[in-house]
């Protein structure tokens, strides 16, 4: 039997005895929910605070606001941005997050992810001569173990991201295909919930499904800074104001930080009781080398290739003891091929382009009065009466009152025989979708750049803590990396014989202006990892340089951004600093911090 997950109110919570802890963990997302369950079992008394409610309101939406440049973003940019963000975060806006997407509350920005994972590659910890600042002080080897943990916790399976997974699924690479020695296959798995079979993970609702003895979590808990000893050597707490305005003190043996990317900065800079220029800041490092996935449209397949790429980079269903788990395939370079081209790590996808007269999507509209022709939408669902059956049928599946069991049995035999039929369950909300073609989109990681950066702005939000400023921007290189992949992967496929996607007017013109490239809101680097305290803020073991009993959990200890989606990353450290913390109370040699 399971412990029930001791959760309530910071504004409710009389006794004092509930506002220490042996360690407090700052943030209730994936990186802080993590660690906390990595402590179990440790003697530890663990204690989460988390800005936001059990599942995401309004009034913690505000504290979310960033301040960004007025030409950050063009037109296209904010018109992309709106169509991708928005459509997965119930309240998210462009105008209150001019950069990322962030969520308060239990589980934090897993609330409005598509639950795409992969881990890195070897040459994503590497320092390599082309991309400044590059290199990890840790690599691949170091986190093998965590990762494992982190699949597991995720509902993954095995950590094979490449070409060697067609071995797992007992089938060979689909013909034709790229030069291997230029292109190799990519994947990403999806993590799928284990409490309803029709939704990804949303890691919230499963700590609170199985939550770890021994920890407790207060919401409505925003933290304002780290409380340290006079020194500003030692952490000794959190200052943290509830939901009614009325500030607190919470005092711990250890603190983690893990609020985010952008949020672990702004805590850091605004601790300013001992430090004038912020904790960890002695080298002004807290806050730069802010880094993303640079997104962008590269190309596209006319509508008689649609089911070819659907066919060959579309998901894979693959048969485990622990069940059916779902692969999404990809395109990246071979590390040779980067160094030899000098380019960054990039991934391509190819999601499906929805046709105009997409029933489900006419059908949306006319519910919710939108449309601006009910004759034109009410046609475009008579004449697709195939697609609106199949969703009327994934829609009775995603009933509450239909059998969770024979609802997962079906939701696994569709993923293991008709992967590209039922990742429709979680990218569109359950309905299939007239597409007219396919897209070909490409993520890139970012160069640390220490001018990338969050600063604290004039402007206040309502608990009198300064706004986060974002300044963000793209460098040559990315822009380069991402126009000669395209360049590249439409000679492979040509020289292939496979059907040649037509490349975007911006990469064929080298018109940077018109790419359009936005964020992914993969937000990372700003409290970077590093053994030399002048080029980051924590150590290889995430403690915070220059202050014991302080460490960083999630993206913002990256040294680099990788081309993989940092969920599954961000949980494997999150385990490896909870390890870090038991083996430190078992022995001191470990070190005090």
């Amino acid at each position: 039997m399971t412990p029930d997950l001791d959760i309530s109110e910071l504004s409710q919570t009389v006794a004092r005895d509930r506002l220490s802890c042996d360690v407090l963990i700052i943030g209730a997302g994936p990186a802080g929910l993590t660690v906390a369950r990595g402590l179990e079992g440790s003697g530890l008394d663990v204690l989460i605070l988390e800005s936001g409610a059990r599942h995401q309101s309004e009034q913690a939406e505000e504290l979310n606001a960033v301040l960004a440049d007025a030409t950050t973003w063009t037109d296209e940019q904010v018109r992309r941005r709106k169509l991708y963000h928005g459509s997965q975060a119930e309240l998210w806006t462009h105008d209150t997050q001019q950069y990322g997407v962030r969520c308060r509350g239990l589980g934090g920005a897993t609330a409005a992810w598509a639950g795409k994972s992969a881990a890195f590659s070897d040459i994503d910890y590497a320092p390599r001569p082309w991309v400044a600042n590059s290199g990890w002080p840790i690599r691949h080897h170091d986190l093998a173990d965590h990762l494992d943990r982190a699949a597991k916790s995720l509902n993954l399976s095995v950590n094979c991201y490449d070409d060697d997974l067609w071995a797992l699924m007992n089938r060979a690479p689909p013909e034709p295909r790229p030069d291997p020695k230029t292109l190799r296959s990519f994947f990403w798995q999806f993590a799928r919930s284990t409490i309803d079979p029709m939704d990804v993970m949303r890691v919230g609702a499963e700590f609170a499904h199985t939550p770890p003895a021994g920890c407790r979590v207060l919401l409505g808990a925003t933290v304002t800074e780290v409380l340290t000893k006079e020194s500003g050597a030692q952490a000794i707490g959190a200052r943290v104001t509830d939901a009614s305005g009325q500030q607190h003190v919470v005092v711990a043996g250890t603190v983690v930080l893990a609020a985010s990317a952008v949020e672990n900065a702004r805590i850091l800079l605004n601790s300013t009781a001992h430090n004038p220029e912020g904790l960890g800041n002695a080298h002004d490092v807290v806050g730069r080398y802010l880094m993303d996935h640079p997104n962008s449209v590269v190309a596209s397949f006319d509508a008689p290739a649609v089911t070819k790429m659907v066919e060959m980079f579309g998901f894979y269903g693959l048969k485990t003891p622990q069940g059916i788990n779902m692969y999404m395939r990809g395109l990246t370079l071979t590390d040779e091929a980067q160094e030899a081209e000098g380019l960054l790590h990039c991934a391509a996808f190819m999601p499906g382009e929805r046709a105009p007269d997409d029933p489900w999507d006419a059908a949306k509209r006319i519910l919710k009065r939108q449309s601006t022709s009910y004759l034109a939408d009410s046609l475009s669902i008579l004449k697709s009466p195939g697609l609106v059956c199949k969703g009327l049928g994934r829609l009775a599946l995603q009933n509450r009152r239909f059998p969770t069991g024979l609802s997962r049995f079906i939701v696994n035999q569709v993923v293991r025989f008709r992967p590209n039929m039922a990742v429709e369950e979680f990218m569109t909300g359950g309905v299939p979708h007239k597409l007219t073609g396919v897209s070909v989109q490409v993520i890139c990681e970012q160069v640390p750049d220490p001018d990338n950066r969050i600063t604290l702005a004039k402007r206040m939000d309502r608990n009198g803590v300064p706004l986060p400023h974002v300044n963000w921007r793209l460098g040559e290189t990315e822009l380069r990396s991402i126009s000669r992949f395209a360049t590249i992967l439409a000679e492979e496929f040509e020289r292939a014989g496979l059907p040649a996607p037509v490349l975007a007017s911006w990469v064929r013109d080298g018109d940077f202006d018109a790419a359009a490239i936005i964020d992914m809101a993969h937000s990372a680097g700003t409290t970077r990892m590093a053994t030399d305290p002048a080029k980051g803020v924590v150590d290889r073991d995430c403690k915070v340089h220059g202050v014991e009993g302080l460490y960083v959990a999630g993206a913002s200890v990256f040294p680099t951004s990788g081309h993989a989606n940092p969920t599954l990353m961000i949980t494997a450290l999150a385990f490896r600093l909870a390890d870090h913390l038991r083996q430190r109370r078992a022995d001191p040699a470990v070190g005090p911090g």
